[in-house]
């Protein structure tokens, strides 16, 4: 038995102490969809580890991070995935951690990257 997918949704945040994450999918966290949300500020978009999985990120507009995403790997049929998003970044660094390759590779795509100098490197 799989727990449903939960939502995340039509949210403006401010992240406006303790810069951490605009979403914090970690310790477990699983089945997540978040969308359509404005999130301001801090180190990360989404950030996913320490058993976190099969959350998803999908039409937001993140401003002002250091970068998209920071993630771990994950197994095949239960990756992660941040795509459809506007992203305006402090850094050049899109997105890192292990989840860059491998058959639980987080899904990146169809983004609009906005950096200082013009240019973006993932992972």
């Amino acid at each position: 038995v799989q727990m449903a997918w939960r939502t995340i949704s039509n949210n403006f945040w401010i992240d406006n102490y303790n810069l951490q994450e605009a979403v914090d999918n970690d310790a477990g966290s699983a089945y997540f969809h978040t969308h359509d949300n404005f999130l301001v500020s801090g180190l990360q978009g989404m950030k996913n580890d320490a058993g976190g999985h099969d959350n998803w990120h999908f039409d937001n507009i993140y401003g002002y991070l250091q970068q998209g995403f920071g993630i771990c790997s994950q197994i095949a049929g239960h990756v992660d995935a941040f795509f459809n998003n506007t992203v305006v970044m402090t850094d050049e660094e899109l997105g890192n951690g292990e989840g860059c390759s491998g058959p639980g590779a987080t899904i990146v795509k169809n983004l609009n990257v906005f950096t200082p100098s013009g240019k973006a490197t993932e992972c």
